[in-house]
């Protein structure tokens, strides 16, 4: 290093500014970290989380069994491939393979653990953001402002502090422990025990089968069935490609195998319910009778308006022969030693897991402002689902919800990397989607669940035509994120018109 490089001001200071701020060290984040180490070796960049280690979902969940509910051949990094022969990653195994990601690009090195980003302010003199990071150690808050010339928002979509937590009648009466999924604690006891689990998405599917394998006895209890679909516990389509091309083109060939697969699955759903439904019947008839699928996994909604429950070989119907149990029915109180249902049937428990679902969060709880003006998310335009109509070098990363969140996290990250590097060739280093004359009026995620249509007031809108919809369609985004023009609809430098503020 020489002396003049010595003499330079720390990075992150409005002499020095950061090139990038990434926001998230999970997934997300650190597939971001990974492109920009290659495309931009000289840049300065820092990510940073407000938890005390990185993996995002996958540090902040720790209930028994938490595993991955997209295939890993998706699921995982596109750059580097899954080592395991598994279909779903378990969540230990996720958080070491995104580890290994960030020691290997560098992330390591540029990490701040425990910062919370309360604010990032565009300051249209400076031509930088002013970002505020909130570090708190023993009570007490310090912070620090970082300058940066563009920040990239890769936290995710829901708090990882806390979940969906409705508030039932008579709980206080429950004399056993009550637990959420997203404060599991660490000294829980299970062989012997009774569990109740409300819930019937993926995290109660996850759990009844971890639970009944730890010696627990569990009863599902669900107000409304899901469809929960069993798959291959090992990766079957992955072998296959392994068999006949060498390691890279494999994991390339079969990562297209499992999204174009996804999206047909996804379309035939949609387009044709009645063939998804006799499709998924015929496997679950191979664990549980018509009978049981009848009262208990035939939903009243068509397959995909809610995620579609993944099962690695028929887990939680293998349960069911065993010691589990699954129950349909509407809660009337919670009493000393349980749960009574609206038909009159009392649940006897020792403990109660409410999987409930999650609570929505956009851009990791804090606030985004212009010139010290704040910006009401909801009033936002998404840009192709990653940037924000008239705010300026921004962007952030939102995943399918029908498909695996990584497929599009990955495309979005090369997209961001295309558009900073015909920036930097020609000097247009500050941009901003263009406002379009009619603002969003469809929410972000398009998706009919409980905790998306709580939670989606919270976020930007998507508009009715490309470039501004946000489109659950891989095999849709792979040309258009790919090879689309990166100029439409966007204005640089002093053309740039801001976006709405409060």
């Amino acid at each position: 290093m020489t002396a003049s490089a010595d003499r330079r001001p720390p990075a992150g200071t409005l002499e020095n500014p950061l090139d990038l701020l990434i926001v998230g060290a999970g997934i997300s984040g650190i597939d971001l970290a990974h492109h920009v180490r290659n495309a931009f070796p000289r840049w300065s960049w820092e990510i940073h989380d407000a938890h005390d280690d990185l993996g995002g979902t996958w540090h902040t969940f720790r209930y028994p069994g938490i595993r991955s509910d997209s295939d890993m051949a998706t699921f995982g990094f596109p750059f580097r491939p899954w080592p395991h022969e598994s279909t779903l990653g378990q969540g230990d195994e996720i958080k070491e393979y995104i580890r290994d990601t960030a020691r290997d690009c560098g992330a390591l090195e540029r990490l701040h653990l425990g910062s919370w980003i309360s604010n990032a302010d565009w300051r249209s003199e400076k031509g930088l953001w002013q970002v505020t990071s909130v570090r708190t150690e023993n009570g007490a808050s310090t912070e620090r402002t970082v300058w940066t010339r563009r920040v990239h928002f890769g936290s995710g979509y829901y708090s990882h502090s806390e979940g969906f937590r409705p508030d039932f009648p008579g709980e206080e009466e429950f004399t056993g422990e009550i637990i959420h999924p997203q404060l599991w604690p660490e000294d829980v006891q299970y062989a012997g025990r009774r569990f109740i689990v409300i819930g019937s998405g993926a995290t109660a599917v996850t759990l009844v089968p971890a639970l009944e394998h730890l010696g627990a006895d569990v009863t599902m209890l669900q107000r409304t069935p899901s469809y929960v679909a069993p798959l291959p516990e090992k990766d079957i389509i992955s072998a296959v490609w392994k068999s006949v091309l060498p390691s890279s083109p494999a994991y390339r060939a079969a990562r297209f195998t499992h999204g174009a697969r996804d999206m047909v699955q996804f379309l035939i759903a949609q387009r044709l319910p009645w063939a998804f439904k006799q499709g998924l019947r015929a496997m679950q008839r191979r664990y549980i009778s018509s009978d049981q699928i009848a009262e208990h996994f035939t939903p009243t909604y068509k397959p995909w308006d809610q995620r579609v429950c993944k099962a690695p070989d028929g887990d939680i119907f293998r349960a069911l022969q065993r010691n589990a149990r699954v129950v349909t029915g509407h809660i009337d109180t919670f009493t000393d030693r349980g749960i009574r249902l609206e038909s009159g049937a009392e649940l006897e428990a020792d403990v109660i897991v409410t999987a409930t679902g999650l609570e929505l969060e956009a851009f990791g709880g804090g606030t985004l402002s212009i010139d010290g003006r704040e910006l009401a998310p909801g009033d936002q335009t998404t840009y192709r689902g990653m940037m924000l109509a008239g705010v300026p070098n921004f962007s952030f990363t939102v995943g399918y919800v029908n498909a695996s969140w990584t497929l599009r996290a990955d495309m979005v990250s090369r997209y961001m990397v295309k558009l900073w590097r015909a920036g930097e060739k020609s000097g247009e280093r500050i941009y901003a989607p263009i406002p379009p004359e009619t603002p969003g009026n469809r929410p972000l995620l398009d998706l009919d669940a409980g905790y998306v249509r709580r939670g989606a007031h919270r976020f930007p809108r998507q508009g009715t035509d490309r470039p501004w919809t946000y489109v659950q369609n891989y095999l849709t985004e792979l040309p258009e994120l790919t090879f689309g023009d990166q100029r439409r609809d966007m204005a640089f430098g002093d053309k740039i018109r801001l976006g709405a503020v409060r």
